[in-house]
């Protein structure tokens, strides 16, 4: 069940609802064995918290690698489930333990937005009171002490904020982008959520000790001077500007919330309702959302309220159709408790504030302000790589930073998961799902196995069966994991990813065409026909071998005076050669084909066959070879014409003439030279001759092997020995003539054998479970005295032919 893995949505990662309570929700993510269809559901993770759903389908038969599908969700907790099925059957689970379909809200403030401590006497009266106690307050967790944050704080690039890193908002979790504790937005969050019974996730963009002015001022490149706020790199818009292109994109956004003023009271009304206007503007032009709702708190209390500060307020929110809604007013919060410095929030005032934020942002709100919801994310490509490794690409006309540290548009990877940041040409930043990669993602070479030799018999061909069970791509284009080789040649074949499409390193077998020793007759319907009769010839092809025979040409050159006039079997004539092809001849059978000829003059017939072209080698001729080198694919036959009127068929016409058939492709035939030396009367002259019962014989079948020593020589031998070396496809079995065996060296004895005489050793053996072809020798390994033209035991000894007469082989073919 561990081959699937949802890898979107993260874990606690909350998206913004519609104003019906619901969501389209993303679920994507790897899987690393063949399913038919990927399936989701959600659970709620408490009772009243969420609307469980049934299981769906996401996406039916996913493809390499990667299922990628969306549901819609009602607003709540829950846990996500996916199965992935083959076959009907569940064969793979994974889960999202926290997910959340609920409100989400960034704030921009100042210090009593980001948190702040006060000192009075020295001592901090406005510690952070602690986080939410609700496990649906969620945020980006923060470390401000981290190096990566030390980056951000003089660079405010993004890639050094995290990323999609959901947590409870704990009292000193942080809250990205700029915030280091809870502050009052955990009570803000459990008041929230215990009323609305959704999850909330907060974005915190504020910045102490700045103001709307430099926030307007950051927003349009006004440079400005401030003794710790950088303006070079944006600062204080720049936290607003990144928490909308870094995460807004993934998790949609209802509202922002603007906690500013305390620090504006220095600046005329019209000023202040300027900034406001100029930030708000600014925000819904540059991140495309015309829309975007800001929720403003009256805050402008120091030691006192400031009228100016709250008339701007007043006007920004009360605008009309301008989207802006009224948030808590600030300014009841005025005692020393709870402001103990006059500005800042001791633990009791962050709860009041806390509580009067959630009760500001009403249900009305919730219903009315335009949601702007979360973005499908793109999705990596995947590809095979060189060796055990995958190739991701990233969709195009981005930035990519990966978690390895890469920078380019691919990557290629070995086992493991894998994620990447894009961000495009407007600073908006996506993070597609990431891919996780199993162990092996490159089969192994596989094996080839065939039922028998490699080599084509039967007419059906050799059957090559692959030892992968998964896909396989034969070189004729094949998958299954078994093919049928019709003709020869070399077969390769790859394993074949069954997700992924990944390729092994390819295996060729080499096919070849069994032997078939082919012969030819030729017969004739009459011996002496009457000048101007028809005669049939019969040419038959017999296959003498244990393996069909594939196609096979026959051709008849006609005599002169010997006219073709039909076939009933299909052969043709041209230029005076007869000649048809059959498509197979069978194992132990014969074929043949018939034509009708007639006697144009009188005379002696010489009429000639031979095969001209044979799909199978044949071991003791060949093809085309001519019709006089008396090989036994060639066959002929003669017929005279006999005197008319002739009953005896002894008369014979008036003409001598002889007709032969034309034999114009005759290869020469060599001379036989002997390469023996002359006998010598004073030593022994050895020789062997091996015969078989069958050269042709099935396993379990058994064979008799018989050698023949004869003496030519002028001088007795004594103390022969012969030995026959049987191939791995034969066992010893028994010898009527005294021989034994030590492993598969078969060896007899002849005590005398005078000159002119021969002596016969014979046993028989049996066929083994091997299959193929074999290669039986045997040898004189000792004799006394020296033999005049041979050696013994030279020839098995070194398992090199030595040409001499003292040795004998005989080929075998087993088969089942």
């Amino acid at each position: 069940m561990a081959q699937l893995d949802i890898t979107y949505p993260v874990n606690r990662m909350v998206i913004q609802r519609d104003n019906n309570n619901q969501a389209t929700v993303q679920i994507a993510g790897s899987y690393a064995q063949v399913l038919d269809t990927i399936q989701a559901r959600v659970i709620a993770r408490a009772t009243g918290q969420g609307t469980s759903t049934n299981w769906a389908n996401l996406q039916v038969n996913p493809t390499n690698g990667q299922f990628n599908g969306t549901m819609t969700v009602r607003g709540g907790w829950y846990k996500i489930l996916v199965q992935g099925k083959r076959n009907g059957r569940v064969v793979a689970t994974d889960s999202v333990d926290r997910f959340g379909v609920g409100e989400v809200f960034g704030i921009v403030g100042h210090s009593n937005a980001q948190g702040s401590g006060c000192y009075v006497d020295g001592v901090d009266k406005c510690p952070t009171m602690e986080g939410a106690t609700d496990d649906r307050v969620t945020v980006v967790a923060l470390n401000m002490d981290s190096p990566e944050f030390a980056q951000y704080d003089n660079t405010a690039d993004t890639r050094y904020l995290p990323g999609l890193a959901f947590s409870q908002l704990l009292t000193f979790s942080g809250i990205s982008p700029f915030a280091r504790v809870a502050w009052f937005w955990g009570r803000m969050g459990d008041v929230l959520v215990q009323r609305i019974n959704v999850p909330v996730l907060i974005y915190n963009a504020g910045f102490g000790g700045t103001n709307m002015e430099q926030n307007y001022k950051a927003a349009y490149d006004i440079p400005f001077d401030h003794g710790f706020v950088k303006y070079s790199i944006r600062m204080p818009y720049v936290n607003l500007r990144n928490l909308m292109n870094l995460y807004v994109p993934s998790t949609g956004i209802r509202a922002i919330l603007l906690n500013h003023g305390e620090n504006d009271r220095g600046n005329p009304t019209d000023q202040i309702l300027m900034h406001h206007y100029g930030v708000i503007d600014k925000s819904r032009q540059e991140f495309n959302k015309p829309d975007l709702a800001w929720i403003v708190a009256f805050s402008s209390f120091v030691g006192a309220p400031f009228d100016n500060v709250r008339s701007a307020q007043y006007q920004v929110i009360n605008r009309a159709n301008y989207r802006t809604f009224q948030g808590p007013d600030l300014d009841v919060v005025t005692s020393k408790e709870e402001r103990p410095d006059g500005i800042h929030y001791s633990p009791s005032g962050q709860r009041r504030v806390g509580e009067l934020w959630a009760n500001a942002i009403t249900d009305n709100i919730l219903q009315t302000a335009q949601f702007y919801p979360a973005q499908q994310q793109p999705l990596a490509s995947v590809a095979c790589a060189n060796g055990n490794q995958l190739l991701l690409t990233q969709p195009d006309n981005y930035e990519y930073t990966w978690t390895t540290g890469a920078t380019s548009q691919t990557l290629a990877t070995g086992a493991g998961t894998y994620s990447a940041r894009l961000r495009n040409a407007q600073k908006q930043v996506y993070f597609p799902p990431a891919v996780t990669i199993p162990n092996t993602v490159r089969p192994a070479a596989p094996t080839i196995t065939a039922n028998g030799a490699f080599e084509i018999c039967r007419s059906t061909g050799v059957t090559l069966t692959s030892n992968y069970a998964g896909p396989n791509l034969w070189s004729t284009g094949a998958t299954s994991s078994t093919i049928t080789a019709t003709t020869p040649g070399s077969y390769t074949l790859q394993a074949k990813n069954a997700v992924y499409g990944c390729l092994s390193d390819a295996v060729t077998k080499t096919i070849t065409m069994a032997g078939a020793d082919l012969s030819l007759s030729l017969r004739v319907s009459r011996r002496t026909p009457v000048v101007g009769d028809t005669v049939t010839f019969t040419m038959t092809v017999r296959n003498e071998s244990g393996c069909d025979a594939g196609s096979t040409t026959m051709q008849n050159r006609l005599p002169s005076n010997l006219t073709f006039v039909s076939s009933a079997d299909g052969l043709t004539v041209a230029n005076g050669i007869v000649q048809g092809t059959i498509s197979s001849v069978p194992a132990g059978g014969s074929v043949s084909r018939r034509y009708v000829a007639r006697l144009t003059a009188a005379g002696t017939f010489l009429n000639a066959a031979e095969l001209s072209a044979q799909t199978n080698q044949d071991p003791d001729s060949q093809p085309n070879s001519g019709t006089g080198d008396g090989e036994d694919d060639e066959a002929g036959i003669d017929l005279r014409t006999k005197a008319t009127g002739s009953t005896s068929g002894t008369g014979s016409a008036s003409s001598t003439a002889v007709y032969a058939s034309p034999n114009p492709n005759q290869k020469p035939l060599p001379d036989v030279q002997s390469n023996q030396p002359k006998p010598d009367s004073a030593k022994a002259d050895l020789s062997l001759s091996l015969q078989v019962s069958s050269r042709y014989v099935k396993v379990g079948q058994p064979v008799t092997f018989t050698l023949t020593v004869y003496n030519r020589g002028g001088q007795a031998a004594t103390n022969i020995t012969v030995r026959n070396d049987l191939p791995a496809s034969m066992q010893f079995d028994s010898s009527s003539t005294g021989m034994t065996a030590t492993g598969r060296a078969v060896s007899g004895t002849i005590a005398q054998l005078g000159v002119g005489q021969s002596a016969t050793l014979i046993f028989r053996a049996k066929a083994t479970s091997t299959t193929g072809s074999f290669q039986n020798v045997a040898e004189i390994t000792t004799a006394t005295p020296a033999d005049s033209d041979s050696t013994p035991n030279n020839t098995i000894a070194s398992d090199t032919s030595k040409g001499e007469d003292d040795e004998a082989r005989v080929d075998l073919r087993v088969s089942n």
